[in-house]
């Protein structure tokens, strides 16, 4: 009989749980985000910037969770690594909503780079091998990142 009470809270506590957000990092202020529609703006405008935002997670670093890519419309994306890798988010949180906090800027990402990049994503040494030119990317260092529920 005691064994049943106590399934049946944790269950309920459980329930109560399963719409809370997770944090990782620091936290965020609760306030306004950057829209998607502006974040091409600015990086436009600015080559760094404080920035908050919500976006979908398009990918995420298989080998631990270190990096994560966001899509911020127009076929665009931004990658995201955290600051001194003090945190690491989970795994299997592609096609979930996040917001970020931080610096956002724009850099020139190096061949050896994305072919480390693309490892850590599982991709076939055939097409790590094809990557042969560096490319500029949108890139924010993460504080805080929250995953929304």
């Amino acid at each position: 009989m005691i064994k049943i009470k106590v399934l049946q809270a944790l269950f309920i506590i459980s329930a109560s749980l399963s719409g809370q957000e997770t944090s990782y990092g620091e936290n965020i202020e609760e306030g306004s985000v950057i829209e998607n529609s502006q974040i091409q703006n600015l990086f436009a405008a600015k080559r760094k910037f404080n920035a908050k935002l919500e976006a979908k997670v398009t990918d995420v670093c298989q080998m631990k969770g270190c990096w994560m890519k966001l899509d911020i419309g127009n076929e665009k994306e931004i990658m995201v690594n955290f600051k001194d890798y003090s945190f690491f988010v989970p795994k299997n949180i592609i096609g979930k909503k996040v917001v970020v906090s931080g610096e956002a800027f724009k850099r020139n990402i190096s061949v050896d780079e994305l072919k480390h990049y693309a490892r850590d994503r599982g991709e076939k040494e055939l097409a790590i091998s094809l990557i042969v030119e560096p490319k500029e990317i949108y890139s924010l260092t993460a504080k805080g990142v929250v995953l929304l529920q």
